[in-house]
């Protein structure tokens, strides 16, 4: 019955919610209605009213107009047909139909036609020839109608101004009785500013139109629909200027529509609201009205959700409450322990089940008013005690007469059971019974530890103290084998001062305070100095459990770690120093730098840290060995230390680089720099000094990059990556300097990257193509060509060589890079000796130092040539003076082999270099050119034309062929012909050009 009428209840409730959402719905949908029929009775008013001043302004402005045509017709009346353009150029015509224009701001000109068009005279300065085309026939049109009223023409372009216009017109009697026409030409955008009047309705639409004709003007400007009828086409007859709904003019949407006509003939002026627009602030409202009733509507039914949830949790309680009345009528027999109630007689008056299970030979005597003493006895019979069971009764029941009473007792079956007895207030008494088997057993296990714990703490090797918080010690266990330097006698009852050294006792107490925060504290240590000797001792508190009265106990453990602490001592030797120098190593000096960085948060102070580089300490090794390589690297740390200020850091990266961290400079960025830079002069200074390595002396330099940072917004990384750029820009500019990081220096090597990435790619997909440049010699006839590599970049087009080849130098993309250009230059060789016109060109191929010096060069190159089938006596290989810098032999071993094979040789850019002399009588070259330095030089200086002479005759005494370089001028070649150079390259003959355009070249040439 309870549940129905439960569901009774809820009908009711959520029956009133939905009843007023029903009236809810009803009235928002009435007030919504109602609010659009205003909405569109609002937009009919708007288009109405609009509708009326449009006419009226439009009225005015043609009436305007028409007066100004008639005034201005009205000045050659009297003229006749042979004479009119004579007399309406007279100065008072012309001035007068001038003023008329002016004041009529709509009006561009006003023109005087024939019945062709022809203009006869007009208020324009250009008179007759003012450029103007009416729409055809419309002149005619207008001189027909017998009548002289204005005429509207179709839309035309005007061939002034390009913009759609309207002519209007009107005809003008003669005195001789012909007729002309007086035409004024009016743009329609001013028309349509006329119409619109300044008027801000949204989604406005206005046309002028013909009665069921054509459109004249339009709001929005249409210019696709001028001239062409709108459908349905409108009547002066049907346009009352009352507002119907049907399509707008232009868009073809539903609207409100309002059309009136004007005072002249045929010509209608609509407006078309849209639908969309006039309900637009409707729909918000309809919004608004729509989101309250769903709002009101969630809270009717939040309201019946609450009300239905209050009903039920009263049911629910009262359900409780039933449920309670059972649980605690099976709350006895839930009891683990056994229950049994007695009254004031000692009789048996309740008992749980969980009592029969304890004593089940009580089972067959259980009854109400049994007394008590009978299962007593009973029970007696299985308890195990020394007086047998009689002993056992007569000592357990005076136990009852007492008001509280515990008593143990031991079963043949080896289990001990606790019975707690207590007197209740009418006389009665409440026996629990507990199975303490387990509680036992526990008991002997808590003693058993407490022997291992013993033994535990004679194992170990540690001095254990228990001291209170002041520092009072309690109690303690010594180690069997003493502590060094510790030497504990009675301590309880003494304190921490008494036992232990100042400097102990001190860090004791302060783990005292930090367990007594936080329950144990636990890694301070101190150091023990005795007999020339030292050891440490690590000190563990632990704070003792204790009542919350009592004051706190610790116990405090001393440990000797002084074999650990060495050992931790060599290990962090080996982390974070450097094992030739004894410096600190890169993992230290980061931590450093974060220390400084870290120390003072907010606060603005300046460091530096400087990247220092050895010049060329690879020739130290390459020279001397590695070992006194070592040498020098221990002699430059301790002078780099001998440089340093106290609290500064020198560290060693490996190799020959170290890193100087200048902490603490001055607040002001300029004396920093300053500080900075004279301590690197210093550092320079003694580095630059002689190494006594062995029996001999070894000068060196070093290279330096600083990045200056404030500790307060330094960034680490940051910090390393400049000190690391000024120290390479320092490399570059050739050693022996000290550089302070620039942006520049960020953008160049970010620039530098980027190439390298870029360059990389064009090597894999073969971006690169060869231009050709040609050998000409004193005759004018190409002998050979070089052939010179551009890169033909995806985003930045045709690059020259000298954007690239120094960063495929770096990364050694020069070595593939050099390989197809010779593998390329060799197949177009091939191709060449199948043509008799180019069989006997020669090409010259670049091969950088670095490619040349390749263990396998010499192979390559013969793998080209044989998978080519170019003849090596075309082929000409030109190098540089660089090349003899180093490993000469063998350099010259690998151009003998190669010149066994038939390859000539050319030294390009020959005497910019450093090579000796010597050398060049070694080598088996074929060619010197002279480089375009000397070559520009000609006629400008005289030194130079000498080198170029001295150049020249030591080509030809060592019977080498000579090639200038970088000829431009006829003057340059003119010199070198007078003195003995035959065969030259340049732009006077011809700048390198792609494979296609050079032979075209040769071709014409030929």
């Amino acid at each position: 019955m309870t549940q129905r009428f439960s569901r009774r209840v809820v009908a009711v409730v959520y029956g009133v919610a939905l009843l007023l959402l029903g009236t809810l719905a009803a009235v928002a949908s009435s007030i919504i209605w109602d609010a659009r029929g205003k909405a569109i009775a609002n937009a009919q008013t708007q288009a109405t009213r609009f509708v009326g001043g449009s006419e009226a302004a439009l009225n005015r402005a043609l009436l305007s107009i028409d007066m100004m045509l008639a005034g201005a017709g009205e000045q050659l009346r009297e003229s006749p047909r042979d004479r009119i353009a004579e007399d309406a150029n007279r100065p008072e015509v012309r001035r007068l139909v001038g003023n008329l224009v002016r004041q009529n701001l709509l009006v561009r000109f006003v023109a005087f036609v024939d019945a062709q068009g022809v203009p006869i005279a007009s208020s324009d300065r250009r008179g007759a020839q003012i450029p103007m085309a009416l729409p055809e026939g419309f002149a005619h049109d207008v001189l027909a109608q017998p009548l002289s009223t204005m005429a509207v023409s179709a839309p035309i372009s005007s061939p002034a101004t390009l913009q759609q216009v309207v002519f209007f017109a009107r005809a003008v009697p003669l005195a001789d009785g012909s007729r002309i026409l007086a035409v004024a030409e009016v743009q329609i955008s001013l028309l349509a500013l006329v119409t619109m009047q300044g008027a801000v309705i949204p989604g406005l639409e206005v046309t002028l139109e013909r009665d069921a004709g054509s459109l004249l003007v339009s709001v929005p400007a249409r210019d696709d629909l001028l001239g062409r009828q709108l459908e349905p086409p409108l009547s002066e007859q049907t346009s009352d200027g009352r507002p119907v709904q049907m399509a707008a003019r232009l868009s073809g949407v539903p609207a409100i529509l309002v059309a009136r006509p004007t005072l002249h003939r045929n010509l209608l002026i609509v407006a078309s609201i849209p639908l969309d627009a006039a309900l637009h602030d409707w729909r918000q409202e309809r919004d608004r009205i729509a989101w309250t009733g769903v709002l009101v509507g969630a809270m009717i039914l939040a309201i019946a959700a609450f009300t239905h949830l209050q009903l039920r949790r009263q049911w629910q309680a009262r359900q409780e409450l039933v449920r309670s009345k059972a649980t605690l009528d099976q709350a006895l027999e839930s009891m683990i322990g056994g229950f049994v109630l007695l009254d004031a007689d000692d009789r048996v008056l309740a008992w749980n089940h969980s009592f029969v299970a304890m004593f089940p030979w009580v089972r067959p005597l259980l009854a109400p008013q049994v007394p008590f003493r009978e299962l007593v006895a009973e029970t007696a019979k299985h308890v195990v005690h020394e007086g047998g069971p009689g002993g056992w009764l007569d000592l357990n029941m005076p136990q009852l007469a007492r008001e509280h009473s515990e008593q143990e007792a031991v079963f043949d079956d080896g289990r001990v059971t606790q019975a707690t007895r207590s007197r209740t207030p009418d006389g009665g008494t409440v026996c629990v019974y507990q199975d303490i088997t387990e509680k036992r057993r526990h008991m002997a296990a808590i003693v058993e530890s407490k022997a291992q714990l013993q033994a535990t703490l004679e194992a170990l090797p540690d001095l254990l103290l228990e001291v209170g918080l002041d520092g009072i010690c309690h109690g303690h266990h010594a180690p069997r084998v003493p502590l060094p330097g510790i030497q504990v006698d009675q301590p309880a009852g003494r304190r921490l001062q008494e036992l232990l050294p100042p400097q102990a006792s001190a860090e004791v107490m302060a783990a005292l305070k930090e367990a007594n925060e936080t329950g144990r504290s636990s890694g301070r240590q101190f150091e023990r100095r005795y007999a020339r000797s030292k050891a440490w001792f690590e000190i563990s508190v632990s704070r003792k459990a204790s009542g919350a009265q009592a004051d706190p106990r610790f116990i405090v453990i001393l440990r000797n770690i002084t074999e650990s602490k060495r050992a931790a001592d060599e290990v962090e030797q080996l982390a974070f120093y450097d094992t030739l120098t004894g410096l600190p190593n890169r993992r230290l000096l980061v931590d450093r730098i974060k220390q400084a960085i870290d120390a003072a948060p907010g606060r603005s102070r300046w460091s530096a840290l400087l990247f220092l580089d050895l010049d060329n300490f690879k020739t130290v090794n390459d020279a001397h060995g590695h070992d006194t390589g070592d040498v020098m690297l221990k002699q430059v740390a301790k002078r780099l230390t001998a440089c340093l200020r106290r609290g500064d850091t020198v560290a060693r990266l490996g190799g020959d680089e170290f890193v100087v961290m200048l902490a603490e400079l001055h607040e002001r960025r300029l004396i920093a720099t300053s500080e900075t830079e004279a301590i690197g002069a210093a550092i320079l200074e003694q580095l630059n000094r002689p190494y006594q390595l062995g029996s001999q002396q070894h000068h060196s330099t070093c290279s330096i990059g600083v990045a200056l940072f404030d500790t307060a917004d330094a960034s680490l990384d940051e910090v390393i990556k400049q000190a690391d750029i000024a120290m390479y820009d320092a490399k570059t500019a050739g050693g022996n300097a000290l550089r302070f990081f620039e942006t520049r220096m960020q953008t160049s090597i970010t620039a530098r990257a980027a190439l390298e990435n870029e360059l990389h790619a064009a090597v894999e997909q073969r971006q690169f193509v060869l231009h050709y440049q040609s050998q000409v010699t004193s005759e004018d006839r190409v002998v050979a060509a070089e052939v010179l590599v551009r890169w033909q970049h995806p985003l930045r087009g045709l690059l020259a060589p000298g954007e690239f080849i120094a960063a495929a130098e770096d990364t050694g993309l020069i070595i593939p890079l050099g390989l197809w250009v010779l593998e390329t230059a060799c197949r177009q060789l091939a191709a060449w000796s199948e043509d008799p016109r180019r069989a006997h060109l020669q090409l010259s191929v670049n091969v950088s130092a670095r490619q040349f010096r390749t263990d396998d060069f010499v192979k390559q190159v013969a793998r080209v040539l044989e998978r080519t089938g170019a003849d090596p006596r075309q082929l000409k290989l030109e190098l540089t003076e660089s090349l003899l810098q180093f490993k000469v032999a063998d350099t010259i071993a690998k151009m003998k082999t190669l010149a066994g094979m038939g390859i000539q040789f050319s030294m390009d850019d020959f005497g910019t270099g450093f090579s000796s002399l010597s050398y060049m009588i070694q080598l088996p070259l074929n060619q010197i050119k002279v480089d375009k330095y000397f070559v520009h030089g000609i006629g400008l200086n005289p030194k130079v034309e000498l080198v170029i002479q001295t150049i020249i005759g030591m080509a030809l005494n060592l019977e080498l062929q000579i090639v200038a370089e970088g000829v431009e001028t006829q003057a340059q070649r003119e010199f070198l012909e007078r003195h003995g150079c035959h065969l030259y390259q340049g732009y006077l003959f011809g700048k390198p050009k792609a494979l296609e355009a050079y032979e075209r070249d040769l071709d014409a040439q030929a």
